[in-house]
């Protein structure tokens, strides 16, 4: 029997036909002897999500199914022609869907659960399980010490887990030290220092100066350290949170960046990005150690605890090209809406600030 071809796909997550939705959990397993009969689609997401649209999908069905088909998350490649440009140069979705089959059946971390997909190259979709009953992280809110703390010990095991593993090369949609801020930013600087020179101060524009100036040296160092499977945007905004001791407590979400790379890189970005100053005062040491015990407690040897301090120095003067990035993307200073132009001050402040708190520079000396 010819095996019949799926329909086309939808070209907006929130304009799903029943046949196309029907056609891929048959395929996939999901359903049998039902049938989808119709498909109430919510949009998710607003300017949240830059590299993808989202839409949580409220299937009628035929007969009965299992509880976690009653809705669904639909996940599609964005339309902003320069964020739709940066994913398909990171081939987002070929990284998001290897993840998900090659990764984490491997670790025993909560994830949220695949159930169909298609890359296509890059700028696909993904059928994920629907989640919305836990709070989503907010960027511009930040997370407390404890949410914090929660996330890198769900990292650390995920670090641990991929520590140093060869088998890691073996998956052509994992590159390696591929991280979605990682470009040549000199044309952005003269505009971004002219908006933020007097509010920055002198100390800390000549340390992310310094920075540009070194930043082959800094992206060679990081590439001669040790290599594990890393997020490459683990932020507020990209985490589920549920209630304190449960298994849903943190869900790290939005692995369309996943590369081969400095597991430090995800301490920075997190401890940077979405841990506010004040919060984070008087706690560096133990965020960070709670993340270098967990790698020890889970098996990673040979990593001195210098050396990861190092690394994540390392891993914040990274960071520092996030403001510049995020600043020249959302067209600073006209911004496109007030979360834009907020997103970009917290992301300026606090990569500067965690940079500075944690004599990042000294790293490059």
């Amino acid at each position: 029997m010819t095996k019949l071809s799926p329909p086309d796909p939808p070209s907006d997550p929130t304009q799903v036909q029943p046949e196309w939705l029907d056609w891929h959990l048959t395929e996939n397993g999901l359903i049998s002897g039902v049938k989808v009969t119709s498909v109430h689609c919510e949009p998710m997401g607003g300017s949240v999500g830059f590299l993808s649209r989202m839409a949580r999908l409220v299937p009628q069905y035929s007969g009965s199914v299992p509880e976690n088909l009653h809705s669904l998350i639909l996940k599609m490649g964005t339309t902003r022609p320069h964020f739709q440009e940066v994913a398909d140069r990171l081939h987002v979705f070929d990284r998001e869907v290897g993840f998900y089959k090659h990764i984490a059946p491997t670790v025993t971390t909560r994830l949220a659960k695949l159930f169909a997909s298609d890359p296509a190259g890059g700028s696909g979709w993904m059928l994920l399980e629907d989640l919305c009953f836990l709070e989503k992280g907010d960027q511009i809110h930040g997370l407390s010490n404890a949410q914090v703390s929660m996330t890198l010990q769900h990292m650390g095991e995920i670090h641990a887990a991929n520590w140093s593993q060869s088998s890691l090369n073996n998956f052509d949609w994992l590159p390696e030290d591929s991280f979605w801020f990682k470009e040549e930013l000199s044309s952005a600087w003269d505009e971004f220092r002219k908006h933020y020179e007097l509010r920055l101060g002198r100390a800390a524009i000549a340390m992310m100066e310094q920075v540009l100036e070194r930043i082959k040296k800094l992206d060679d160092a990081i590439a001669m350290r040790p290599r594990t499977l890393v997020h490459g945007d683990l932020r507020a905004d990209n985490l589920l949170l549920g209630k304190p001791g449960s298994n849903d407590e943190v869900l790290i979400l939005d692995w369309q960046t996943a590369t081969r790379s400095m597991g430090a890189v995800d301490v920075a970005l997190l401890i940077g990005g979405s841990d506010p100053p004040a919060e984070r005062s008087g706690h560096y040491n133990e965020l960070f150690d709670g993340w270098y015990e967990t790698l020890l407690a889970q098996g990673v040897a040979n990593y001195h605890h210098q050396e990861a301090i190092n690394d994540l120095q390392l891993g914040m003067l990274s960071a520092l090209r996030i403001p510049i990035k995020v600043f020249r993307d959302f067209g600073g200073p006209n911004f496109r809406n007030a979360r834009e132009a907020q997103l970009a001050d917290v992301l300026t402040f606090r990569h500067v600030n965690a940079a500075i708190d944690f004599d990042a520079i000294q790293a490059l000396s």
